[in-house]
């Protein structure tokens, strides 16, 4: 055997070695519980060959103007300053409407804009033909509790089993029970009942409270539901025993901070952003826009003002918690061109 040959061989048993080593490397499990987080990107909603060559037409809220942005409650006052510096530097009209998750996507449906923003990581229903997401980054959606409530940390496990209804007191909690935390959760009386509060929203995206439990059908049938975001805020603050869930800028911004507080979950704050990107906080929100990618619908304009907004994502106010993508990217989090598509 040659010498040439020699190191040929001792490189290739290297990289089988290596290769082997790394294909028994062990995969985390997933939990049965919890929902995912994203949807295929490659898995495109059907819709008639009329609509793919339909263009966009604007609505009255947009006539006259030179794009049309539509946007949920909490990307509209985040990212409104952008847009509007773009709009003032580049000399154009740009009009933009607050919505809904569901509003925004009827937008898209519709074609009666050229950018659509969502707080929900897209479902299949919302991969329509040619229309491209751009995610600007994740905020955590926090577990939320009434400020008299003394528990300060709860595990996953057991907020689970909090919303599944198979724990129904305070004092069974395991973070109760346990003896080094008795301290930060003293007070806690044996009769206080636990009372989830819902909200059941964008039932067929991934990721928000589907990262709690995967469906509805999971939750407990003793429970408060509610319809909007200010009644999930407005009951946790007026019911005790209660606990619920949204994000902290929703939770400031309609003045709950000194009538609900926010529960770590297994010692973890859900305003530690570095714990967020890291992966150790699980139960977030993800926020994209969107542009047509199709030659005779898309405007050049739009695309460059998604990448005005995806350069200056720095400036955003720090009140809306969101771990941008730069940070996502550092972190290990896998993407499809511009789309968050994978945890790390």
């Amino acid at each position: 055997m040659s010498y040439k040959v020699g190191i040929y061989i001792f490189l290739m048993m290297l990289f089988i070695t290596a290769a082997s080593a790394e294909m028994k490397q062990p995969v985390k499990a997933k939990n049965p519980l919890r929902g995912e987080a994203f949807s295929d990107p490659k898995k495109i909603f059907s819709m008639p060959e009329e609509w793919v060559k339909q263009p966009v037409k604007y609505e009255q809220w947009a006539e006259g103007a030179d794009l049309a942005v539509a946007l949920d409650q909490q990307l509209y006052p985040a990212i409104l300053p952008l847009i509007r510096q773009y709009e003032k530097q580049s000399k154009l009209k740009i009009a933009v409407v607050e919505g809904t998750c569901g509003t925004v996507a009827g937008a898209a449906m519709r074609k009666n804009a050229d950018i659509t923003g969502m707080c929900c990581a897209p479902g299949y229903n919302d991969r329509l033909p040619n229309l491209k997401y751009h995610t600007l980054g994740i905020s955590s959606v926090a577990l939320l509790v009434n400020k008299d409530n003394p528990v300060d940390n709860i595990s996953l496990d057991d907020a689970r089993k909090a919303f599944m209804g198979k724990i129904r007191k305070w004092s069974d909690l395991a973070t109760v029970r346990s003896e080094s935390d008795r301290r930060g959760a003293g007070g806690v009386k044996d009769d206080m009942a636990l009372k989830p509060v819902v909200r059941l929203h964008c039932k067929t995206r991934p990721g928000h409270w589907c990262l709690l439990l995967a469906n509805e059908d999971l939750f407990g049938h003793r429970l408060t539901e509610v319809g909007t975001i200010a009644d999930m805020l407005a009951t946790v603050a007026s019911l005790k025993g209660s606990v619920g869930y949204e994000t902290i800028w929703h939770m400031e911004n309609l003045k709950y901070k000194d009538k609900v507080k926010t529960l770590k979950i297994d010692g973890v704050d859900p305003a530690d952003n570095d714990k967020l990107a890291a992966g150790q906080y699980t139960i977030y929100r993800t926020f994209s826009i969107t542009t047509w990618d199709q030659p005779d619908i898309a405007k050049p304009q739009a695309n460059k003002l998604v990448q005005y907004i995806l350069q200056n994502l720095s400036v955003i106010d720090k009140s809306y918690y969101l771990v941008p993508v730069d940070q996502l990217k550092k972190n290990g989090w896998k993407f499809h061109e511009n789309e968050l598509v994978g945890e790390p």
